[in-house]
């Protein structure tokens, strides 16, 4: 009896990456170029061969979309399926086992004739996986290896692997960006181009290598663009974004008036704490609707100051407000992607800043990353302590909630 499958259909630069494969094959790609698509053409073709494969993605949340989009493939063939460990037996005699990289020895003493890693660059600990557990897998069979991701800002283990075909024979590597996939409209990238700041759409979506030494974290902050006269408006509702540090105690004071973002006051007090800074702001805005927000970790049962409750409860006594006025994430948003959104904002967004807020000013203008994108903070140092850009970045991670669900939602990777 014959049986069909209905294998996901490439197009030409999948067909392309494909027929001139080597045995080890780097692939930096712009987002929504096709991983997904052409990691399953990866797998399945050996296992139909009766081949052994593994497959390694960042997080366990990330395997789930390819195990359902596999496991749906294959399954007039499939023999066994563990969904615990994730592993596919099929009739062919073919092996599939699908690993996180959350743990660098996963797949340690497996046997493979191909292992795949997607989304290197999300991965924390790739390079200690691959060289220490990921690699040996391939010495039984000789097998061949599979690197794809889009890249990140700074210089990263798997961007030092995308330059290894240049001295080494056994290895090929490709760059595509997301105009390469045709199923993919062009006006739909364009449109993400005026979505994101210049740098992300240039890394993210052209998958080029993007330097980021000697650049600050708020690289689109332009003093002429975004510093203007604005004040307080008591008809609009008044935004208190609150960094929580044993010294200084922070806050900015900001408004959405007419989709513009207004930052028009700072706090800064030095040898202070939460109780005079909240006294200050009653002061201030005695009669305003609040809505507060800040570094989640202000709701840690570490975060103990006086009377051994956490930040936020202080500031909901002291503040008067309830706690539908509080609008903290469970965590702060990734450095990387909270990066982004703040950017993208400030080049794309309607965004001002009153010449008062000399902090965060400096702030943006010169708090510096590292080579990989995080911020250098040094608490001996006035340039690199930080405190008012934090405020700002858990600003707008809350105010521009759909600017982030709008540019992930149009460049998921799911072809």
């Amino acid at each position: 009896m014959e049986i069909e499958l209905s294998l996901p259909t490439l197009h030409p630069k999948q067909f392309y990456i494909i027929e001139n494969a080597k045995r080890y094959n780097v692939l930096k790609c712009g987002r929504r170029f096709g991983k997904t698509v052409l990691t399953q053409e990866l797998a399945i073709q050996p296992l139909l061969d009766g081949k052994y494969v593994g497959l390694w993605q960042p997080t366990y949340k990330d395997l789930h979309d390819v195990w359902i989009e596999l496991k749906h493939t294959l399954q007039p063939i499939i023999q066994t399926k563990d969904e615990s460990v994730k592993q596919l037996r099929l009739i062919t005699g073919g092996v599939l086992d699908m690993w996180s990289l959350e743990d660098p020895n996963n797949g340690r003493g497996r046997k493979y004739h191909r292992i795949i890693v997607d989304e290197c660059e999300k991965a924390k600990k790739f390079e200690e996986a691959w060289k220490l557990a990921i690699q040996p897998t391939l010495a039984d069979y000789g097998g061949d290896a599979w690197f794809m991701s889009t890249p990140k800002f700074g210089m990263t283990y798997f961007k030092s692997l995308t330059r290894k075909s240049q001295t080494d024979d056994r290895w090929n590597s490709w760059v595509f960006s997301t105009y390469d996939n045709p199923h993919i409209p062009v006006k739909e990238i364009d449109e993400l181009k005026n979505q994101m700041d210049e740098l992300s759409f240039v890394c993210e979506i052209m998958a080029q290598d993007v330097d980021m030494v000697d650049k600050p974290f708020a690289y689109a902050f332009n003093y002429e663009k975004h510093v203007k006269e604005c004040a307080f408006n008591p008809e609009y509702e008044l935004y208190l974004s609150f960094d929580f540090n044993h010294d200084p105690v922070t806050c900015i004071c900001a408004q959405l008036i007419d989709g513009q973002l207004r930052i028009f006051k700072e706090y800064k007090l030095a040898n202070s704490n939460i109780y005079e800074l909240c006294e200050r702001i009653v002061t201030d805005f005695s009669d305003a609707l609040l809505i507060v927000t800040g570094d989640a970790t202000g709701n840690n049962t570490s975060a103990m100051v006086r009377d051994s409750i956490n930040y936020y409860k202080i500031i909901i006594q002291l503040l008067n407000i309830s706690k539908n006025q509080v609008k903290v994430p469970t965590v702060n948003p990734r450095i990387e992607q909270n990066r982004t959104l703040l950017n993208s904002v400030l080049q794309r967004g309607n965004i001002i800043i009153s010449p008062e807020c000399k902090g965060l000013i400096f702030d943006l203008k010169y708090v510096q990353v590292d080579d990989v994108g995080k911020i250098i903070k040094d608490r001996s140092t006035e340039a690199a302590k930080a405190d008012l850009l934090d405020c700002g970045r858990y600003l707008i991670n809350l105010t521009h909630k759909d600017f982030i669900k709008q540019i992930n939602d149009n460049t998921s990777d799911n072809m």
